[in-house]
């Protein structure tokens, strides 16, 4: 493992509590609706094998079991591991789940999951191409990755990341790198085709609890281009062909 890799573990091992709860709790009705965008894209069914790349607390491994599917959690950092796991004991889920503690730099599987998902973990990459090859080998022939991630475009992130104790330039600083045409270009140079991008969290976080029409509004907002831009995050999605 290499500095950057011993830093980030060092960081998220410290921070996981907080990072966790960046913009509003792990399990408000914004989060929940944005990591719902997630599996929507993925189209998954009951019994699915799915990686969360990059998982986390669980924010979106625990959704997954609720929805059914058999998860793999993979996070260098031991303290969410252990975080994750206790939570996937309260749901009852431990048998299917695993948990992985290794960078996804070391990833090594070979058509193993039928679907892989990651949310927050394309700026974390260094070589996001290098990573993105060996997500493509671990998935099922057409299988689908989907991976969300802080939208440059939306001003609010930089004095976030400079400002929030949790977060450190340091460690979020490809957040700039993360548009949608890099983004994209980095899954088709990984073996990806098709894929496509959209973007997700248009919405301010706090009116989710308090308006009923934020749904709605969400999906007009981010439908819009010019002003569908300005949205929280970006999704990306690729498919691998069969």
């Amino acid at each position: 493992m290499d500095d950057r890799l011993r830093q980030q573990r060092d960081h998220f091992d410290h921070h996981h509590r907080e990072y966790a709860s960046i913009l509003f709790e792990r399990d408000s009705a914004f989060h929940r609706a944005v990591t719902a965008r997630m599996l929507e894209a993925l189209d998954l069914r009951p019994g699915d094998r799915v990686l969360d790349l990059g998982c986390g607390q669980g924010r979106v491994a625990l959704a997954l079991l609720r929805a059914g599917c058999r998860v793999t959690g993979l996070d260098v950092s031991r303290g969410s591991l252990e975080s994750l796991s206790e939570r996937v004991e309260q749901l009852g889920c431990r048998e299917a789940f695993e948990a992985l503690c290794l960078p996804a730099e070391e990833l090594d599987a070979r058509g193993r999951y039928d679907a892989v998902i990651g949310r927050g973990i394309l700026h974390h990459l260094e070589r996001p191409v290098e990573v993105l090859e060996r997500v493509h080998r671990a998935l099922i022939s057409g299988g689908r990755a989907v991976f969300l991630d802080p939208n440059p475009q939306q001003p609010l992130w930089i004095p976030l990341i400079l400002l929030h104790p949790a977060l450190s330039w340091s460690v979020e600083r490809h957040v700039l790198r993360g548009t949608a045409e890099n983004a994209s270009g980095f899954l088709r140079r990984a073996g990806f085709e098709p894929v496509r991008h959209r973007f997700v969290g248009w919405v301010p976080p706090g009116w989710w609890d308090r308006w009923r029409a934020a749904r709605l509004a969400e999906s007009l907002l981010t439908s819009l281009p010019l002003i569908g831009r300005l949205a929280l995050y970006l999704m990306v999605i690729g498919d691998k062909s069969g």
